[in-house]
């Protein structure tokens, strides 16, 4: 499936501010059933950019913002094939439970409870549930654990956060995907199958999926003999050519799309819109990694607002070198 992707990220404050510095993670990654062909960063006001590799493997780009401002727009833009053969995980040869191996330190990360992703007596009682038994197909456990989401949870926004444990789409029966999806990796902890969080974009086919209308998230298991096996819990359902992922890490807390800090003492609200479109075949011109900047408009009281600060702050650092003049002058006889 060839995809293109343009997320757009609109930060918007109360006051003006200054001095803002983020990290984003919306660069589709490099997989063996997913090639990012092109991507492209714009951002408003202007701001240089730098970029690295986390320790997942995880395209970073950082910026900063050091004029007064009152808008942040982010627009990441994607051309993505994805090559993702339909799956059935219960026909894999894996049984549970995994063989341990305590050399593979690289997968420690993906076994132990932490963040967002508690254990306790309800989430053990869930596992109950499913009903595991050695020599159960691993694929056979990972269809039982959607089958058992989907039954027992629905899904509602605005009733959990970003930073909401585990504990509270158990107690209420509500969440969002990334609810979901720590849930998922919750009983796969329980139950000592590797698992990490995934977050992405999910391209609708008729309306059926849920969550899809921002970005998405889901989970992926390890099995030995096929590798990382993505499941997506809000939807039920294994996930297919038309997921793209973006990052990966042990919760939420390691691959939000955007995080960073500001200087003030305004009011931050976010507005995220994603579109995707299925192209019939590859843009001409492609470029594979592009960087601009927006112009974005200011209304008349913002930038009276922006002159007086650039004012007040030019006036500040001219007392500040007087003063260091003043100092450096020497004694009178």
């Amino acid at each position: 499936m060839l995809l293109k992707i343009v997320h757009q990220t609109d930060l918007k404050y109360s006051e003006l501010i200054s001095e803002s510095v983020m990290e984003l993670r919306m660069v589709p990654r490099q997989e063996q059933d997913q090639h990012r062909l092109s991507f492209e960063l714009s951002i408003g006001p202007a701001a240089g950019f730098s970029s690295y590799f986390d320790w997942m493997g995880n395209t970073v780009h950082t910026f900063s913002i050091n004029p007064a401002h009152q808008h942040i727009r982010i627009v990441a833009s994607s051309v993505v094939e994805t090559d993702r053969p339909h799956i059935e995980p219960e026909r894999f040869q894996d049984t549970w439970p995994l063989p341990a191996n305590p050399h593979d330190y690289w997968l420690y990360d993906y076994l132990q409870f932490g963040g967002p992703i508690v254990d306790s007596l309800q989430l053990r009682e869930l596992v109950d549930l499913i009903q595991p038994r050695p020599g159960m197909a691993t694929g056979e456990l990972a269809l039982r654990m959607l089958h058992l989401i989907d039954e027992k949870f629905a899904y509602k926004t605005g009733v959990t956060n970003a930073a909401s444990p585990i504990t509270e789409i158990l107690a209420t029966g509500y969440g969002v995907c990334q609810d979901f999806t720590h849930l998922m990796i919750g009983l796969a902890r329980v139950l000592q199958i590797p698992a990490r969080y995934v977050s992405g974009f999910v391209h609708p086919r008729e309306s059926e999926f849920r969550g899809y209308t921002q970005t998405h998230a889901w989970c992926e298991l390890l099995f030995p003999s096929a590798g990382w096996i993505g499941f997506d819990p809000t939807n039920r359902c294994v996930v297919g050519g038309n997921f793209v992922k973006v990052a990966v890490g042990r919760d939420f807390r390691d691959v939000p799309p955007n995080r960073g800090v500001y200087r003030g003492v305004a009011k931050e609200k976010i507005e995220v819109l994603v579109k995707s479109d299925e192209l019939a075949g590859i843009p001409r011109q492609l470029a594979a990694e592009r960087f601009g900047s927006l112009e974005l408009p200011m209304d008349a009281a913002a930038v009276i607002a922006q002159r007086q600060h650039e004012a007040a702050a030019q006036q500040g650092a001219q007392q500040q070198q007087t003063r260091l003049r003043s100092a450096s002058l020497p004694a009178s006889a």
